[in-house]
């Protein structure tokens, strides 16, 4: 078992870059057959905002495509472009697609299986603040300090008292010592790692299971301040794109209908 340099138990996990690991998956599918691959992947846990499953109640999730479909249909059924995504962040996504020299540049969204959280956000009490390009784009983009995500870290700090876990969810906890994990994780991560010495990644293996069970919310409720939150964050993503002179959104297909009628 791995300890800190204060000789705490500690968790060694592998990726060191994203958190999220992806299985081999049989190719050639249609990109919604892939859904409890994400699933399990993504720890029962939205890609962008870190919403569980557990937490979300009546907000439903759905396979988010990171690339817009519009913007490159050969990616559409690419299992390395799916994400798992509760529908608040989805729509908020929906085709935004900045152009490369933005991208480039860092202004794109956050995507767990190739970055590393906490070099892009950091927690201030139950808000979000970005460190990075990528951060300030996915804040605003999404909304990651919408009403309902307020209330959710404010549910979380309250019941876990564990700073990964207020800003990153299940998935942040992958990283957090063993002695940090809340109560109702702790004892089942300690037993798991015992039974499980032999090889590293059993531990790990072990750990991911626990935390994905407890993945698997009055957060519904009319946000009051969206609208202003709204249009501030329209203005602040405007300055952005004042920088990077071009189409932000991916292209849209002809209409062939109206094309028809013509």
């Amino acid at each position: 078992m791995a300890t800190d340099d204060n000789g705490k138990s500690a968790v060694s996990l592998p990726g060191a870059a994203g958190l999220v690991v992806r299985s081999e998956v049989a190719p050639g599918k249609h990109y919604g057959e892939y859904k409890e691959e994400l699933r399990h992947d993504f720890f029962y846990s939205c890609a962008y905002c870190t919403m569980s499953e557990a937490e979300a109640q009546a907000i439903r999730f759905v396979i988010d495509h990171y690339v817009p479909r519009k913007a490159q249909p050969d990616l559409e059924n690419d299992y390395g472009n799916l994400m798992y995504c509760c529908d608040s962040c989805n729509s908020r996504k929906g085709d935004r697609y900045p152009p490369t020299e933005a991208r480039l540049s860092g202004y794109r969204f956050f995507r767990p299986d190739e970055d590393a959280f906490g070099d892009h956000f950091e927690g201030k009490g139950i808000r979000l603040e970005a460190k990075s390009k990528v951060g300030f784009y996915s804040i605003q983009g999404l909304d990651l300090n919408r009403a309902a995500l307020l209330k959710l870290r404010d549910i979380r700090s309250k019941l876990a008292g564990c700073e990964p876990l207020v800003a990153a969810g299940i998935l942040g906890l992958r990283r957090v010592r063993l002695d940090l994990l809340p109560p109702a994780v702790r004892g089942a991560a300690f037993r798991a790692i015992k039974k499980a010495e032999e090889t590293a990644q059993q531990m790990a293996d072990g750990i991911d299971q626990i935390l994905r069970t407890h993945a698997r919310s009055e957060l519904v409720d009319p946000d009051p301040k969206g609208r202003d939150r709204g249009n501030e964050r329209a203005a602040e993503l405007a300055k952005v794109q004042a920088l990077f002179p071009g189409n932000w959104r991916a292209p849209r297909k002809p209409d062939r209908r109206r094309r028809r009628r013509k």
